[in-house]
């Protein structure tokens, strides 16, 4: 049994070293595509009514330690993104009073979702193409959560860490 573990790993590890887009391959050869709906899969889908003051959005983002918030209309359909760099730009910089601002007098508007059966590659290319950090992540017409940059950076580093177990495999043996 250990044998045919051994020779599934090095060939395994054989093909990550004379592939060039192992990861993809990896994937494709395990069946394991990833998809958007994997990355937030055991996440509470956060947000907020565009009705809420920009204070509580601020307070709200600061206790869970997120960089951004859906803004959800009163029907609860997504209507934007609530973001630091909004809170920073429209908000602190113009010296607003955020108690008595609603948030959606400050949210950017939608310029982009990615479908919970996209990849993390497509959504990464989104991000970059728009200049964002966030994007809402939909199911349909349902709004279902919020991808961030960060999600994207943990994804990679977890596949990373894979082919490393894979190349230890094979260098040890």
């Amino acid at each position: 049994m250990k044998s045919r573990e051994c020779r599934d790993s090095r060939a395994r590890a054989a093909k990550f070293l004379y592939n060039t887009d192992s990861r993809t391959n990896h994937r494709k050869q395990e069946g394991m595509t990833m998809f958007i709906r994997d990355v937030i899969r055991d996440r509470e889908p956060y947000s907020l009514r565009a009705s809420a003051s920009v204070l509580d959005a601020a307070e709200f983002m600061a206790q869970r330690r997120i960089g951004a918030v859906c803004v959800l209309d009163e029907e609860g359909k997504l209507i934007g993104v609530f973001s630091e760099r909004d809170l920073l730009n429209r908000v602190v910089v113009p010296r607003s009073d955020p108690a008595g601002m609603q948030l959606g007098q400050v949210t950017s508007p939608l310029r982009a979702v990615i479908s919970c059966d996209e990849t993390p590659h497509q959504a990464l290319e989104r991000m970059e193409r728009i200049g964002t950090r966030h994007l809402p992540v939909v199911d349909g017409e349902k709004w279902v959560g919020m991808l961030s940059m960060r999600d994207l950076l943990r994804v990679q580093l977890s596949e990373q860490g894979h082919e490393l177990k894979l190349l230890h495999e094979y260098i040890s043996q």
